[in-house]
This record gives C-alpha cells, structure tokens and sequence, in this order.
C-alpha cells in the first residue's frame, strides 16, 4: 500500500527532473535549434508533424551560404520510402533522390546543358515556336489560349530533349508524356502510400495495392521513354543535336546514361502567371507596348537581340517569376553531418539528417528569416548574410 502512495511523487520528480534536464539542455549550448512553433510541456513538439527536423529558410544571402558554398553536406534529398522502393527503385528520377553515382553524373550532364541554353543555342528554336504560338492565338482569337501555352512549353523542351516537334498540342506521345507527369507527381506524393508513414507495413508479403499501382506506373513509363529515346537515337530524330544524344554518347567518359533521361519534364506555369498579371493589372500593358513598338517597330517580331533595349519588358518578365514563382516551397534538400548555422548574430544548430528548403516565396518577397518547423514563415528586413562553422 505505501509503494502505492509513493509512486505518484515518483512520477512527479522524474517529471521534474525530465523539465529540469530539457531546460538545461536547451540554454547549456550555444547553438541551438532556431525558432519554430511553441510545443507541449516535457513533450515539446514530438506529436506534431514531420518526425524528422525541417527547416525554412527565407534569406537569400543564408540559402547561398548553406546550398552553393556548403553543397558538399546539404546537396543531398529527402527520400520517401514508396518512392525509394517501389515507384522507381532504379533512382532514374535522380533529382528526388539522396545522392549517389548517377546523380552527380546527371547533374554534370544537365550543367553542360543549361550551359548551352544560356550561350543561346536554343534561341533559334524558341522564336520558331514563339511565332507558330502568335499564329495559332491568331488563328483561333485566343480562345485555346491556356492549350497554345502548354503547347509551346512542351514543344520547346521535347524538342531539345528528344527531338519531338509539338505543333498541335494533341501528338499522342506529348498527351501521354503529360499523362505519365500527372501521375508521377501523385505518387510522389507524401501521402502516396500509406508506407510513407508506417514502412513496416511494406513487410507484408504478396501483390499489396501500392506495390501493383508502382509497377503499372513504371512499365507504363519505362515504355513511353524508351520509345522517345530510340526516336531521338536511332528513328526519325537521329540526325538532331539533342539532349538524348548527350546522354547516350558513349565517348564520353561517364558513357551511355539513357536511363537519366526521364528527368526532363516540362511546365508553362511561369507563362500562366503572366496572363493572371495582364488581368489583374491591366495598367502596365500599354507602356510595354509602346516600348516595343519603339525598338522593334510594325515590320517585324521581337528577337533575342532586342532584348537589352527592352528594359521594362525585362522587368515585366523578371517581376512575372518573383510575383508567383512556379516552385513555391523549392526543392527539399537533406543535410548529410550536422552543422551550425551562423544567423543575426546568434549560432544554430542543423542536425544530420535534416529536411532544408530555400523557400523561394519567401526569398522573392523579402521575407528574412531561418524556422524550424512546423510552422510558416514570418516578415522581417535587414537580415545579416548567414555563417557556418563546423559543429
């Protein structure tokens, strides 16, 4: 009966002790974790969503600090087990997935790339199809505005990547390369399987729901790239500087990487917000033009060149992707050691491990800030360019 009494005292003063220990835990270091939502007593907030630590951050000169100067520890993803195991267990979809072999010879395939787009290789292709989209808008009044729009962006990137012309909007690969992105980006999803959340369960044995929708998603895919890169190899694109013929060059020193290929996708998102600003803010619209009929004239269209003359449809253009950029969030990155993160002043503490997102938003619209979340961000100016230093 006493050992009944006491043990309520009992819990008290581990209750007390377990405070006491988090207290000093938390003031002992001087790095800490930054700021984040206000948790339970003793608890904090262990209950809340994601397990793992996620931090946003809202500061240009700190996102560069941590992802372009200290790439060698933060450049790695976050992976999801439904995507990891099942969805695309080959890891072709490198920029998902933690780093490894391919994707540091991908990414050095899709530098040399980029590296072309800016040196204004693809300018040529960019006006032929600037101009087939005026003609089409033309033709039909803009009434297929939002499809001419979709078009063009993926024809300029098909083109490229595998030699696929769109001029319609309606080929039959683009409508199923369209069809594989939308369901890509489903499975991708978090919330895609239940084993996201509880790994174990992918223990079971036998054709499970989530194992039969990844395999009919990757042979439904793993036919669809095939077919595109054998056209743009060896079928009616073969003569074609693509981007398919980079990556399956065997002279080069990281060989044949058609499998990588499929990273390639497309979006017009950025196109779409600039006709949502022509409609909510209408005003601009008369400057734009009348600056362009004063360098480019009646008796021609618009070309690369004229682009340095142009300063307020430069701004127009610059103002569209700030305003709404298409990846609001960023891409995740995970950190790979633990690390202190210098901010305003004060030292914080990253663990390995660790979920870390640029939040472009964020970034774009002045907000300067480093949270641990969950929660959202806050306002604030004059934020102090961000330090590291080893743990």
């Amino acid at each position: 009966m006493q050992g009944l009494l006491l043990q309520p005292a009992t819990v008290v003063a581990i209750a007390l002790f377990g405070g006491v220990y988090l207290l000093w835990s938390r003031t002992a270091s001087r790095a800490r974790r930054p700021p984040g939502p206000p948790g339970l007593p003793l608890l904090g907030n262990i209950l809340q969503a994601p397990v793992k630590s996620v931090f946003l951050i809202g500061d240009i000169s700190l996102a560069k600090e941590i992802l372009e100067k200290h790439s060698a520890k933060f450049s790695s993803r976050p992976n999801l087990p439904y995507l990891r195991d099942h969805v695309d267990p080959a890891q072709l979809y490198w920029a998902l997935h933690k780093q490894n072999e391919s994707h540091f010879i991908a990414r050095r395939l899709t530098t040399g790339l980029m590296a072309a787009v800016r040196a204004g290789e693809t300018e040529p292709l960019q006006q032929f199809e600037a101009l087939l989209n005026v003609t089409l808008l033309l033709d039909d009044g803009g009434k297929n505005w939002f499809h001419h729009i979709d078009r063009v962006s993926a024809s300029m990137v098909l083109s490229v990547a595998f030699g696929l012309h769109c001029p319609t909007g309606q080929e039959p690969d683009l409508l199923e390369i369209v069809a594989c992105l939308v369901r890509l980006a489903k499975l991708v999803n978090p919330l895609a399987s239940i084993t996201n959340v509880l790994p174990f369960l992918d223990m079971i044995p036998g054709p499970m729901p989530w194992r039969k929708r990844a395999q009919t998603y990757r042979k439904r895919e793993d036919a669809l790239y095939e077919k595109l890169i054998t056209r743009a190899i060896s079928g009616e694109a073969s003569g074609m500087n693509t981007w398919a013929d980079v990556f399956t060059r065997e002279d080069k020193p990281e060989g044949d990487q058609h499998r990588l290929l499929n990273q390639f996708a497309t979006t017009a998102a950025s196109m779409h917000t600039f006709i949502l600003a022509c409609i909510l803010y209408p005003e601009w619209i008369p400057r734009a033009q009348r600056e362009i009929d004063a360098i480019v004239g009646e008796d021609r269209l618009p070309s690369f060149k004229d682009r340095p003359h142009l300063p307020f449809v430069e701004a127009i253009v610059r103002e569209t992707l700030r305003w709404r950029p298409a990846a609001r969030f960023g891409i995740p990155h995970q950190s790979t050691a633990d690390e202190v993160v210098e901010y305003k002043g004060r030292e914080y503490f990253i663990p390995k491990g660790s979920i870390i997102f640029a939040v472009t938003w964020s970034v774009l619209h002045t907000c300067n800030v480093l949270l641990q979340t969950p929660t959202f961000f806050a306002q604030g100016n004059g934020a102090r360019s961000g330090k590291i230093r080893e743990p």
